[in-house]
């Protein structure tokens, strides 16, 4: 008898650690899925009704406000304000790095032919490349789909309400900015670009900071 009730207690803890390797399996494997699901980009128009000339802090309200219409969280678009304030100090859209020829607030490269995306995006949908507007409508069309590596961070950047995480996971997805080891490079130890993991990036502290100094001003 004691035997049998002991052969039962170890065939039930056998099912037991049976099914939870199976939910386990599922659960990895609709993650892989969600992370490599195909999704259809968004294309939206945006319109901003003020001269190109205002002032930095009212260009970064505008942005800001853009960005919360179209559905990213306060953490979120400040992740994204705190790494166009690196890349393109100004938000000047025709920014232009004479090195690399990177261009654009968000300064988007060859590399993938993204900044050729960019002109191509332009002008089928009749927009002038290097204006606010037309950038904003790329950059959300890349996250929302349009760009394979880029998409992970949209649903995250609608729901997070860290805008530290929010500027260090879109320096590594969107901006792509891997450098050598360096007094201006850190480490990304996010967690949506586990193949990123450990690489240096350019001016990832800054554009933390960056992040969080807008999330306290737009949020007091």
């Amino acid at each position: 008898m004691f035997k049998n009730r002991r052969l039962l207690i170890y065939i039930g803890i056998s099912a037991v650690l049976t099914i939870a390797v199976i939910v386990a399996i599922i659960l990895i494997v609709r993650k892989v899925r969600a992370n490599n699901e195909v999704k259809e980009p968004r294309i939206v128009t945006l319109t901003i009704d003020a001269p190109d000339d205002i002032p930095l802090d009212q260009k970064e309200q505008i942005i800001y406000d853009i960005l919360l219409a179209e559905g990213y969280s306060p953490a979120g678009a400040c992740g994204i304000m705190g790494n166009i304030a690196v890349e393109s100090p100004d938000y000047d859209t025709a920014a232009l790095n004479e090195t690399s020829g990177a261009l654009g607030l968000f300064q988007w490269t060859d590399d993938g032919d993204r900044q050729q995306h960019l002109k191509d995006f332009c002008r089928d949908n009749k927009r002038n490349w290097n204006s606010i507007e037309a950038q904003l409508e790329f950059a959300i069309y890349e996250l929302s789909g349009g760009d394979a590596i880029a998409c992970r961070l949209d649903d995250f950047l609608k729901e997070t309400d860290n805008s530290y995480a929010a500027a260090v996971e879109f320096a590594a997805g969107f901006e792509r900015c891997i450098t050598d080891s360096g007094k201006s490079a850190d480490k990304y130890m996010g967690s949506l670009y586990p193949e990123f993991y450990g690489e240096y990036y350019q001016g990832l502290s800054k554009r933390v900071n960056k992040a969080m100094n807008y999330y306290l001003r737009f949020n007091e």
